[in-house]
Formats: C-alpha cells, structure tokens, sequence
C-alpha cells in the first residue's frame, strides 16, 4: 500500500479540532482572570470566548494545510508504502 497524496480536506478536521481545543484554555484564562489583571494582563469576554478560538481554528488549519502542502510535494519522488498482512 502506498501513501502519495493526503487529501486536502483533513485540514478543516484539525482547524475545527484546535477551535474546540481552545476552549476550555479560554475558560482557564477566563477563570484566571484576576490574578492575571494583577500582574497587568487585561482579558474581555470576547477575546477570550470568540475571538481566541477562532484565530486558533485558522492558524491550525492553514498550518495543517502547510503540512500536507509539503507532504504532497515530498510524497511525489518519495512516497510511503508498507505492507498489510490479512490474516
């Protein structure tokens, strides 16, 4: 069997995964918000609940999309096969 091409949707998989992923640091952060307003550090609801997550969704889906971008282009002169025993 033999892997030359990752299809280009997966990406979407892992961006929507860092979005959901983020989360629950977003109620960390939120739940920390006072000690972090005393060393100085202001957070609002929003940045913290909509805006934080949806950056991190787009950052892991165009970094996922980098990786499989590379992959593809290796995977073409170098690509990755093994063997399947069906037992």
């Amino acid at each position: 069997m033999k892997l030359t091409k990752i299809d280009y949707k997966s990406a979407a998989f892992f961006g929507a995964l860092a979005l959901v992923m983020y989360l629950p640091f977003g109620l960390l952060m939120w739940s920390s918000r006072d000690v972090l307003l005393a060393q100085g550090v202001s957070i609002t609801a929003v940045q913290t609940f909509i805006i934080a997550p949806i950056q991190s969704g787009i950052i892991g889906c165009l970094i996922t999309l980098i990786a499989i971008l590379v992959y593809n282009f290796v995977a073409k002169k170098y690509p990755i096969s093994w063997e399947v025993d069906k037992k």
